[in-house]
């Protein structure tokens, strides 16, 4: 029996962190494993480093963009507390930032399980979104 090539799954299942039960910890967690996974699979062979590569990318983009909308919506919370007597407006436009979070959330869980699949089956995962390589 051969040994498999390192296809770099691991870089993209670490994004299921954001499955954690602690609201916020699961966001920062999945998108920081992400990224700080590339460094040992870079050297377990070129798919796992592509794989590798693209998962960091996305690791980075997801935590940057959640960890912005989750102070975004700190910032207008603490606005709203700082001026109680403006009348009340419902939920948006004060919660669209955590709406937003919520969603990117969601998009983030699709792209996981299917480049984590495509991963899996030893195919080089590319973001649509993505021109040239990640590095």
């Amino acid at each position: 029996m051969t040994p498999r090539e390192a296809t770099g799954v691991s870089a993209w299942a670490l994004g299921l962190l954001v499955l954690l039960p602690v609201p916020i910890l699961g966001a920062l967690a999945a998108g920081g494993a992400m990224v700080a996974a590339y460094g040992s699979l870079s050297r377990q062979g070129p798919l796992a480093k592509a794989n590798a590569a693209a998962a960091r990318v996305w690791g980075a983009i997801f935590l940057i963009v959640s960890t912005a909308l989750l102070v975004i919506q700190l910032v207008l919370g603490l606005i709203r507390l700082a001026q109680p007597s403006a009348a009340a407006s419902g939920f948006f436009p004060q919660g669209l930032p955590i709406t937003l979070y919520v969603l990117v959330c969601l998009v983030h869980l699709v792209v996981v399980v299917v480049a984590t699949l495509r991963a899996r089956r030893g195919e080089i995962v590319r973001l649509p979104f993505l021109r040239g390589e990640a590095r």
